[in-house]
């Protein structure tokens, strides 16, 4: 027999059976109607019915061609958009060295602007090309044996301008005794820089933020704790959405678009990993990532 407690098909049967007790005689035919019903549907045989298909559903094969048509748009745009780019960039360092002749100080400004949007520029096509390549498969992780203080040094290199020009107290907490990895290490620094970058634009001038490994059952377990604005629970429906941004004063204030935490996201579950997060407005946010030892 089986456990009507674990099996809903004949708990609803033991309701059809009470209700039929207790209800009137004008609903006994349809009680018989959903006792059959429920009789046919515990047989071991029952066929399941099928469901017509949804006219605005996409087949699935149309799905895919989709999503492949549209990462190769946007790796054609992207090559297209970085050659113009490379020599916009080769001749404005030609202007800065003063290869062409000296610049005055209002040129000399004037060039250093157009650098600094070009370099700008270079970042987002590099993120717009990993976004799309994440989301149609197309990023193959390379593991190989790996340290975690290595990595911690070459994310510590690519954001401590970034905390210097702020104010920021950046910290490197790796102790000994972290598990040894078996991972994709330029993409493990590609995605926890992006961690410590989002963290460092989400923090007010002064303030700290802490990147601490420590060995959790045997696993790398790494928190980016800043003690930045935090974010609501409306504004955390958002975490890992492409393009999306916090609406406040602060956020705005920095330029971005909204790709750095996806990517980091989407890296970090490619490379076997786990993401969590912890945040409350005005008490600062943990992002945390948990990576499988070496086997």
């Amino acid at each position: 027999m089986r456990d009507t407690e674990r099996d809903p098909l004949e708990a609803a049967r033991a309701l059809a059976s009470e209700l039929r007790q207790k209800a009137g005689t004008d609903l006994i035919p349809d009680l018989d109607k959903l006792e059959a019903l429920l009789a046919d549907a515990a047989k071991p045989d029952a066929a399941v019915p099928e469901v017509a298909p949804d006219a605005d559903m996409i087949p699935r094969q149309q799905l895919d061609d989709l999503v492949a048509e549209n990462a190769k748009f946007v790796s054609v745009m992207v090559h297209e958009i970085r050659v113009p780019m490379t020599s916009i960039r080769g001749y404005n360092d030609m202007l800065l060295k003063n290869v062409v002749g000296e610049l005055n100080e209002m040129q000399q400004q004037f060039v250093e602007v157009i650098r600094s949007n070009v370099i700008r520029m270079e970042h987002l096509v590099t993120d717009v090309s990993d976004a799309s390549k994440l989301r149609s498969g197309r990023i193959r992780p390379e593991p190989k044996m790996d340290m975690y203080k290595n990595i911690a040094l070459e994310v510590e290199k690519a954001t401590t301008t970034l905390a210097e020009e702020h104010g920021h107290t950046l910290t490197f907490d790796t102790p000994q005794g972290l598990p040894i990895l078996n991972v994709d290490g330029p993409r493990l620094v590609q995605a926890l820089t992006k961690l410590v970058i989002n963290a460092l634009q989400y923090t007010p001038d002064g303030g700290q933020i802490t990147v601490r490994a420590e060995n959790t059952g045997g696993q790398l377990k790494v928190s980016v704790q800043d003690s930045g604005i935090g974010m609501d629970d409306e504004e955390q429906t958002h975490i890992g959405e492409l393009f999306w941004r916090g609406e406040s004063e602060h956020v705005r204030s920095f330029k971005g678009h909204g790709l750095g935490l996806p990517i980091a996201i989407g890296l970090v579950k490619l490379m076997g990993g786990e993401f969590s997060y912890e945040t409350a407005p005005e008490q600062g946010s943990t992002f945390s990532i948990l990576l499988p030892p070496m086997s």
